[in-house]
């Protein structure tokens, strides 16, 4: 998800002029997006060299591949994520070598980790309660008694008049579920 919007109003016109072929345009766009990719990717890759590479990139992309560009959201948001994608690649590349992986494990991710935590346990529950919310019902309400009243299987079987098995099927069954859809929203959320 990309944390970073500037308005597109000027960014939409400087796109059309860059794709004339016009050099003052993608200066100024240039001048413009410059310092807000650069604080993207350095919070990212806590490198200034790395992070000015990632922008340099980026732009260099633009311009070469300014008469095939076609984006249907907005530029700027085009431009973040094309960092981002920029930035992960650098980070793949950081993580193939010794020095790299040190780099990464000292300097990236103790930041990473500090930010991203509250933001992630947040994202985490958020899909969590998406997906018990969406069990069917009765698998729901199992899942649920034995998660938040700590009711056993036995217990859970009795008050509803369901075999035990029932209740090992259902709660397995949600387990399972909710297990695919959480790897599936860390998978996301770490990249």
């Amino acid at each position: 998800m990309v944390d970073m919007e500037i308005p597109d109003v000027n960014i939409a016109d400087l796109l059309i002029r860059i794709q004339q072929d016009d050099p003052a345009a993608f200066e100024s766009l240039y001048l413009q997006m410059w310092e807000p990719l650069f604080v993207f990717a350095m919070k990212r890759l806590q490198s200034e060299p790395d992070a000015e590479d990632v922008v340099q990139n980026v732009f260099a992309a633009v311009w070469t591949r300014r008469h095939s560009l076609r984006i249907n959201t907005g530029f700027s948001g085009y431009l973040f994520t094309a960092v981002k994608y920029q930035v992960l690649d650098r980070l793949n590349e950081m993580l193939h070598s010794p020095s790299g992986i040190e780099e990464v494990s000292q300097a990236i991710l103790p930041e990473l980790n500090d930010v991203m935590d509250t933001v992630l346990i947040k994202e985490l529950q958020a899909t969590i309660d998406k997906e018990i919310g969406e069990l069917p019902e009765k698998m729901r309400q199992i899942y649920l008694m034995n998660l938040e009243e700590h009711c056993s299987i036995s217990q859970i079987a009795e008050r509803l008049q369901l075999s035990e098995q029932t209740v090992r099927n259902q709660l397995n069954t949600a387990r399972q579920r909710l297990k695919v859809s959480l790897k599936n929203a860390m998978t996301l959320l770490f990249f």
